[in-house]
C-alpha cells in the first residue's frame, strides 16, 4: 500500500488483485469498504461498468478527467471491498501524476483518504509513512491535493443523482 495525492485528498492505494494488499487497506482504514477506484483513464472505467445509459456517458466525458467520482452498476471480477450491493465508485482523477500512478498498476488503483478513522487527512510524507510504517510501504510524492472532498453522481434506475 502506498501514500499519494490525488487531486481532491492524498489517499492510499494498493492493487485491487492483490488479496493481501486490500487486507492491508482494510486494516488500516478500520472498515471494510466499499474503496474507490482510481482509473488510469476513461477506456479503463467504461470496462467497468455493466450499464452504460446516455446520462452517465455524458457526465463521464464532460467531468472526467476531474474530481468527480461516479457511482454505477460494476460488472463482476473485482474484490468484494470494491463493491456496495453491486455497485463500484469509481474516478479518472484530475491530477496527471495520479492516473499515471494508476496507469504504471495495470490501469486501476483500489484507493481512500490517508486517514484513519476518525482521524485528519494526512499528506504522503516520510513521517506519515515511518509512523505507519506496517500498513504504508512506500508514498509517491508527485502531485497536489486541493483538500476539498470530489463531487459524487450516484446512477440508479431513477437516473444519475447528485450525492455530494
Amino acid at each position: 500500500m502506498i501514500g499519494h495525492y490525488t487531486s481532491t485528498l492524498p489517499g492510499v492505494a494498493c492493487l485491487p488483485e492483490s488479496s493481501r494488499a486490500v487486507q492491508t487497506m482494510q486494516r488500516f482504514k478500520k472498515r471494510g469498504g466499499p474503496f474507490l477506484l482510481l482509473a488510469d483513464s476513461k477506456q479503463t472505467a467504461r470496462t467497468l461498468i455493466r450499464w452504460y445509459p446516455s446520462g452517465l456517458r455524458k457526465l463521464m466525458k464532460t467531468t472526467w478527467p476531474g474530481r468527480t467520482t461516479l457511482i454505477f452498476p460494476g460488472r463482476p471480477g473485482l474484490p468484494s471491498a470494491c463493491y456496495k450491493r453491486g455497485m463500484l465508485a469509481v474516478r479518472v482523477d484530475a491530477d496527471s501524476a495520479c492516473r499515471n500512478l494508476a496507469k504504471r498498476c495495470g490501469g486501476l488503483l483500489l484507493s481512500s483518504s490517508l486517514n484513519r478513522k476518525g482521524g485528519m487527512v494526512r499528506k504522503p510524507c516520510y513521517a506519515v509513512q515511518m509512523r505507519w510504517h506496517r500498513f504504508i510501504s512506500g508514498r509517491a510524492n508527485m502531485g497536489s491535493s486541493s483538500y476539498e472532498a470530489s463531487s459524487i453522481f450516484r446512477l440508479n434506475q431513477r437516473g444519475l443523482q447528485k450525492v455530494r
